[in-house]
């Protein structure tokens, strides 16, 4: 079965698309990748999209502003993922504390495996960490004041609270990924570590996390929607769909994402899993110095920009 080298994207939920705007671009020093909308409501809903200079798979954070579609607040817990880590390099974490009580930011510190993750919420309150890592990601840093050596350098990993740990990892099994290593914590659960094969330049790791006691978890604002996985393309893309089904583990059909293709699971343990294709890519539409000026929306969606336009909720970017 051909690799799947790492995470590609993860998508959430959000409320207001300014106030998650702001935080992503001043407060984490990310780029605004894309403005788009979600297709199948384009004139009610924003798509999202934060990462690195190039909108490269692995660094990129996407959502879904509900905005104008009321939805209720959401409860991370079993049955879906927990959270996601960004990569910092080692010795940032003083800056990236520093930072957070400037700006009244709530977080925690912790060790585990050979990492230090400072946790912390987002403004809708969906967990994320800032993971001390590896990473050949070169940071972003034309659009806030967060300087270079401290920048974030994509995703570090996701970690799923399952339903069904055992299910779970034959998934990542299934996929080709390794286990390789287990932190126990007497009040925060046991995490079992996997790892992709190949080289991709970083968000090659996921955590299971095991807490068989903990509360359920409820979809809505301030929940994840999905991790994606990166595949090559459209034919390794059908080669995994196969072995995935061969295993028990029923796949969509293609879903024309624009910038990428997908199909999907529903794992055993409650998490949807994407499968995405690294192109068409986002310089499709635009070039990436241009990069989130503008609504973008795919002719074949065959809707009038400018009525969306007006109907979305104002949002003011830098």
């Amino acid at each position: 079965m051909p690799e799947i080298p790492g995470i590609h994207h993860v998508t959430a939920f959000c409320d207001d698309p300014q106030e998650n705007y702001d935080f992503f671009t001043n407060v984490l020093g990310m780029r605004f990748v894309k403005r788009t909308v979600r297709f199948d409501v384009p004139e009610k809903i924003y798509h999202l999209y934060y990462g690195d200079k190039e909108g490269t798979p692995g660094t990129i954070v996407t959502y879904f502003p509900m905005t104008n579609m009321p939805m209720e607040a959401g409860m991370v817990g079993k049955g879906m993922m927990r959270s996601v880590g960004l990569t910092i390099p080692d010795g940032s974490v003083d800056y990236w504390t520093d930072r957070f009580e400037e700006h009244d930011i709530e977080f925690t510190v912790d060790e585990r495996f050979d990492e230090t993750a400072v946790e912390f919420t987002d403004p809708d309150g969906l967990p994320f960490e800032l993971v001390t890592g590896e990473s050949d990601i070169e940071p972003w840093t034309d659009g806030s004041d967060v300087p270079a050596e401290h920048g974030i350098r994509g995703m570090f990993n996701t970690t799923l609270h399952s339903n069904d740990p055992a299910g779970t990892m034959d998934v990542l099994e299934t996929m080709g990924w390794d286990r390789v290593g287990e932190a126990t914590h007497p009040q925060a659960g046991d995490r079992i570590r996997y790892e992709a094969p190949g080289d991709a330049p970083c968000a090659t790791t996921v955590d299971v996390l095991i807490r068989p006691n903990a509360p359920q978890g409820r979809m809505g604002i301030g929940t994840y929607l999905h991790v994606a996985f990166r595949v090559a393309n459209g034919w390794e893309q059908d080669e995994i769909s196969d072995r995935l089904r061969e295993n028990g583990y029923i796949t969509t059909s293609t879903k024309d994402r624009d910038y990428f293709h997908s199909r999907y699971i529903t794992e055993p343990g409650g998490a949807i899993f994407e499968y995405a294709t690294d192109g068409p890519g986002f310089t499709i539409d635009q070039d990436p110095e241009d990069y989130g000026d503008e609504l973008k929306v795919p002719d074949w969606l065959e809707v009038d920009v400018e009525r969306i336009n007006e109907m979305l909720p104002p949002l003011e970017t830098t």
